[in-house]
């Protein structure tokens, strides 16, 4: 006899719960591995002062940890980063739900994105020097500049998207407005979100660094243009395997914790197909 849906769920969703975050710890730690045994394997065949090997450039890394110069740049990039992705999610959901909703604002918008996401940001890094100055304003602004169309991209495509029949049941069983936003709308645009979100952040650290390089006397850019003047490899290196190291932990301890925590309602690929099947 064919099982019923209440019975089928069961039989996936505790494989999900006990495999936890830490699910796939063993091939997160073979990429790395491989990624720094070629590391190893090529940097002998190279001069110090071009490729040094990951042993070096993780001492000199620790070094500068333990020095807590680090925390000190790391601070001002970071407060950076996140003072641009936060403008550019607020102008990514206004214009992106608008979008969503209103033809003539997509079209009115539709061309403003598409340019947004063709101009570097290189490009914005320079002109918002130009404009605001070595300030950190310019750094915020240009964040926002670069990483709000994606977002925008993406709540739009969110919003165009949305089960209207769920919508027009609530309204038909006449559920507040409240509650249909809150229960039927908002989680069918948070993955969305937070893929944008995503993504956002990871052109923000990008045009940052950018950002700083340009002119900015603090921030992890800075640190690593000005050994780049000095041509010091290992320096330029450790700098940014120590900012790596950071952003894989703000990823990892973070934002993934957050996503699975908020979308946790949503079955996994190999649940919904077997629930399909069921």
């Amino acid at each position: 006899m064919k099982p019923t849906l209440p019975e089928a769920i069961p039989a996936s969703v505790p494989d999900r719960t006990r495999s936890g975050r830490f699910r796939n710890l063993h091939l997160y730690a073979l990429s790395v591995m491989v990624l720094l045994g070629l590391w190893a394997a090529i940097a002998p065949f190279f001069p110090e002062f071009i490729l040094p090997g990951p042993m070096a450039v993780a001492r000199t890394s620790w070094e500068i940890f333990r020095s807590g110069e680090f925390f000190t740049d790391m601070y001002y990039t970071l407060m950076r980063v996140l003072g641009g992705v936060a403008g550019a999610l607020l102008v990514g959901i206004l214009i992106g739900v608008g979008m969503g909703i209103n033809r003539q604002m997509e079209t009115f918008w539709k061309m403003e994105i598409l340019i947004g996401l063709t101009i570097p940001g290189l490009m914005w890094a320079v002109i918002s020097v130009l404009w605001f100055g070595l300030t950190d304003f310019a750094a915020i602004f240009s964040i926002i500049i670069v990483t709000s169309p994606m977002i925008t991209l993406n709540i739009w495509e969110g919003t165009k998207a949305l089960d209207t029949k769920l919508v027009q049941m609530a309204r038909t069983l006449r559920a507040p407005r409240r509650t249909i936003v809150r229960e039927i709308v908002i989680p069918q645009l948070i993955p969305y979100l937070l893929s944008g979100t995503r993504l956002g952040l990871s052109l923000a650290w990008k045009v940052v660094v950018i950002s700083e390089m340009v002119g900015l006397d603090k921030g992890i850019g800075h640190q690593i243009s000005h050994w780049f003047g000095l041509f010091s490899m290992m320096k330029v290196m450790a700098w940014t395997l120590s900012f790596t190291l950071i952003m894989l932990l703000l990823e990892f301890g973070v934002i993934y914790p957050i996503e699975r925590r908020i979308t946790r309602w949503r079955p996994e690929t190999k649940e919904a197909f077997a629930m399909a099947q069921a």
